[in-house]
């Protein structure tokens, strides 16, 4: 309850703010706004259905720090923008790891020192957000594709850590963005399989529909189970299932009508 109340304060800071400076706001005085919140995608979605809801406009924010962040890459929508413009906001005060200080943190990581562990995933966010937006647009939230990527980055420095000599000789920067772009890369296959798999049942649930109201008009009666899986050339189980999803969701539209 207490967090609840200490958001809608910040949102009411960000409409003073916006009032304050034409009914527009920028993204680091909207950070300001939650000092004592990490915001997470949920929040930036909401902060910016509540942008939109009172009509305050989101100032241009240059994407100034170009040292590993690139531009050009497919449109973000409105809500990505937002997330990706809080993101490299909040990575502001966080310094990529140069080279030369890799290198250095690489020895203590191999020598069991997990500081250097912290701080090589520190330095590394940039180049996760990086990936991260040259693979938007491809049916994943970049919000999503950051989290897959820094959970892949905090796995793959311990895997680099622990393989010890192995890997000592691979440079760590290119061995990290593997990993990530990897995992970004089957978490879009996962989605699109995921997409894919709900087009054909939506496509099946058409055709089931269309056939259980032919058959009633034929037979005068409503077709079995057996019967209907019979004339679709699909497993009883699978018709099943997509009845049920059918009559689900025209159960939810009715209610919606309502």
């Amino acid at each position: 309850m207490e967090e609840n109340d200490s958001f809608r304060q910040g949102l009411e800071a960000v409409r003073e703010k916006a009032r304050a400076n034409g009914n527009q706001i920028g993204v680091g005085e909207i950070l300001t706004c939650f000092p004592h919140r990490e915001l997470g995608e949920e929040d930036i979605r909401r902060i910016y259905r509540y942008l939109e809801e009172q009509g305050i406009r989101l100032e241009n924010y240059e994407l100034h720090d170009t040292r590993s962040v690139s531009v050009g890459e497919p449109p973000l929508t409105g809500e990505e923008k937002a997330y990706f413009q809080m993101y490299l906001e909040d990575l502001k005060t966080v310094a990529p790891c140069e080279a030369g200080e890799e290198a250095i943190l690489i020895q203590h990581l191999l020598s069991g020192d997990e500081s250097a562990q912290g701080r090589l995933i520190e330095g590394n966010l940039h180049r996760v957000l990086e990936l991260a937006r040259r693979h938007a647009g491809q049916g994943v939230l970049i919000g999503d594709l950051v989290q897959e990527g820094n959970m892949t980055l905090v796995a793959s420095i311990e895997e680099y850590r622990n393989a010890g000599v192995r890997l000592a000789g691979e440079p760590l920067a290119a061995f990290l963005e593997k990993k990530v772009e990897e995992a970004m890369e089957a978490l879009i296959r996962e989605q699109r399989g995921y997409d894919r798999a709900a087009e054909r049942t939506a496509e099946d649930a058409n055709r089931l529909l269309a056939l259980v109201k032919e058959l009633e008009e034929e037979w005068g009666r409503a077709a079995t189970l057996e019967e209907l899986a019979e004339r679709m050339h699909l497993p009883e189980e699978y018709v099943e299932e997509v009845m049920r999803i059918s009559y689900h969701a025209m159960e939810n539209g009715d209610r919606r009508d309502s």
